[in-house]
């Protein structure tokens, strides 16, 4: 099951049940993301390794919205990024190094601009759902609880664009003892309570 169902309940739910009392704007961006590795063990086993995901490019949208104090906004989160998984010291099954895997983010929280306005420096927190979705369906996908923190500044263009610039947090949290991209027979298992990742973006604010 793909994300988009859920987009577009977020965005209808984030207009009907908020306070906007004026414009809206939607963002799509591109950027960079760069991950922590993930601990993880071998099942019945005291051996222990690493996933590692590959940085690589990310792109996504964010729909905003103003609510009744100036300066702050609602704001939901889409994000994606296409990567890989490999492990540090072993395999995931025989032959397979690596697993082509896309990770999505969808987030809901505020954004706030210190000094009042729409435009200028901000800062931002949304919490959702990470989805980890191997490109190979023998492989296990996983939804795990999200938090994103960041900041960044809105560059005024003119009344209705910005230039946005982010730079935030994404921390995802596992289930340790959760299995870990199995196929069939599952040996590996998270071992650790979450992982960051660090994405930088830029993109364009269309405000109606």
């Amino acid at each position: 099951m793909k994300f988009r169902p859920f987009i577009a309940l977020a965005l209808g739910s984030a207009l009907f049940a908020s306070p906007v009392v004026a414009d809206v704007s939607l963002s799509p961006f591109a950027g960079v993301r760069a991950s922590s590795s993930v601990d993880i063990k071998t099942a019945g086993a005291s051996t222990s390794d690493q996933i590692d995901f590959r940085d690589s490019a990310s792109q996504g949208l964010v729909f905003n919205f103003d609510l009744a104090e100036p300066g702050k906004q609602g704001e939901l989160y889409f994000g994606r990024q296409h990567t890989s998984a490999r492990l540090d010291n072993g395999l995931f099954a025989p032959g397979v190094e690596s697993i082509d895997l896309t990770i999505y983010q969808l987030q809901f929280g505020g954004l706030y601009f210190p000094g009042g306005n729409n435009y200028g420096g901000f800062v931002s927190g949304v919490f959702g759902v990470t989805r980890l979705e191997p490109d190979d369906s023998r492989y296990e996908t996983h939804h795990r609880a999200a938090l994103s923190l960041g900041g960044g500044y809105q560059f005024f263009l003119t009344d209705h664009l910005r230039l946005r610039l982010d730079l935030r947090g994404v921390y995802t949290a596992l289930n340790s003892g959760g299995s870990a991209f199995c196929s069939g027979g599952c040996e590996l298992s998270f071992d650790s309570s979450g992982y960051l990742q660090v994405e930088a973006g830029a993109g364009l604010v269309i405000r109606f």
